[in-house]
């Protein structure tokens, strides 16, 4: 088993069904992971939410280009499109994420609306740190 599978089942035992997660690739189960994040950011369910952001993170600091490639395009590309998970960008998507996302980000959004957010990102983090 590869060791993103094995990663996923314990990261998120709850979220998705072990055979899913043995079935399919990690661009499916990021897309299966975007529409979970979506409903956590629409209840505010902060537990689910930590172990969706962690795991995307995780897969997007490896070095295997499928997983970094899957986190970027299958997940973070999309959860721009919720309003909910765009305002809390800041908080959920580290800075080194952040960084390495942000050509993908900035094609997706737009070059007005990625300036707003990075904007918003320096200034919210900067606040955190404080």
């Amino acid at each position: 088993m590869e060791v993103w599978r094995k990663k996923l089942i314990e990261s998120l035992p709850d979220l998705l069904r072990k055979e899913e997660i043995e079935s399919e690739t990690i661009y499916t189960i990021f897309m299966e992971l975007t529409a979970k994040c979506e409903k956590a950011h629409d209840r505010g369910d902060q537990v689910v939410l930590s172990k969706i952001y962690d795991f995307a993170a995780w897969c997007a600091r490896r070095e295997e280009k499928d997983l970094w490639n899957a986190a970027g395009v299958g997940f973070y590309e999309h959860i721009v499109d919720h309003p909910i998970a765009l305002r809390e960008i800041p908080r959920w998507v580290p800075p080194d994420v952040f960084y390495e996302i942000s050509g993908l980000l900035q094609w997706r959004m737009g070059h007005k609306a990625f300036f707003e957010l990075s904007a918003r990102y320096e200034k919210d983090r900067l606040k955190a740190t404080k």
